[in-house]
């Protein structure tokens, strides 16, 4: 099967996600720092702009404009290099990252400025805080290391302003790099067996929106799908989605 071709950014402006072929990207803290030394060569290298940038063992996030180059050729070099790095100091074979990197267009500046806000609030879902070290946000608040002139700029160059904005939630899902969980219908139907208390698909089709909506929520977060939970639940995709819809209502009306 062909390759579903790369959208390609008007703007010249990415996220990017590089994820771990089945091993650590980043196993000491000289990995990280060594990584983000390649970053800095090749921005220069190439006048690739970077907005933003957060570190996991097992994933790498960017928000970064395409420079001299084209934005595959700058990506290919940094990957190519950190990992003949990697593989001589560990002594692996094989891939070290997966065999195709995630990128997303950026075409606005409202756009850029939520995907710096995503990739910034990314240490907080892995149970770290703003310090964290491995993340570009320090480096705008302490004014050093590698960071965007032109990004400050959207905050007009203010510090505060700038935490301000960090501080608002990401309005788009970006794409996180990790692995999703799939399960197949039987897991799903014993799923709503002990969720339910041994209720059956068909009992299902009568229950209300309100308890399908926190049925189907809960669901999801196992990792079910929605078209999945309208098949085994019997009832039609809409009427998941309009569930699912009224639980986030009702969920935000009772943090209120």
């Amino acid at each position: 099967m062909a390759r579903k071709a790369r959208v390609k950014s008007e703007s010249g402006m990415y996220h990017i996600v590089l994820k771990g072929n089945d091993k650590l990207l980043f196993a000491e803290d000289d990995d990280y720092r060594h990584f983000l030394l390649l970053l800095s060569k090749i921005c220069e290298r190439d006048l690739l702009e970077c907005y933003a940038y957060c570190l996991f063992s097992e994933t790498a996030h960017l928000a970064v404009k395409e420079g001299l180059r084209p934005i595959g050729e700058s990506i290919k070099s940094l990957v190519s290099a950190y990992a003949v790095r990697c593989n001589e100091k560990y002594a692996r074979a094989g891939k070290l990252f997966y065999d195709r990197y995630i990128s997303e267009p950026i075409e606005t500046d409202e756009e850029l400025t939520d995907a710096v806000r995503f990739i910034h609030a990314l240490p907080k879902a892995h149970g770290e805080d703003a310090t964290y070290i491995y993340s570009s946000y320090g480096n705008y608040v302490n004014k050093k290391g590698l960071r965007s002139d032109s990004l400050m700029l959207l905050f007009d160059d203010s510090v505060v302003r700038f935490r301000e904005e960090m501080e608002i939630a990401p309005e788009h899902a970006f794409a996180s790099g990790e692995k999703k969980v799939t399960l197949s219908d039987a897991q799903v139907v014993a799923l709503v067996r002990r969720m339910t208390g041994s209720m059956t698909a068909k009992e299902a089709e009568r229950i209300t929106l309100p308890i399908l909506g926190e049925l189907s929520y809960n669901l999801c977060r196992e990792g079910a799908s929605i078209r999945q939970l309208s098949r085994v639940l019997q009832v039609s995709k809409s009427a998941v989605e309009r569930a699912l819809k009224i639980h986030a209502e009702n969920s935000a009306n009772s943090e209120e």
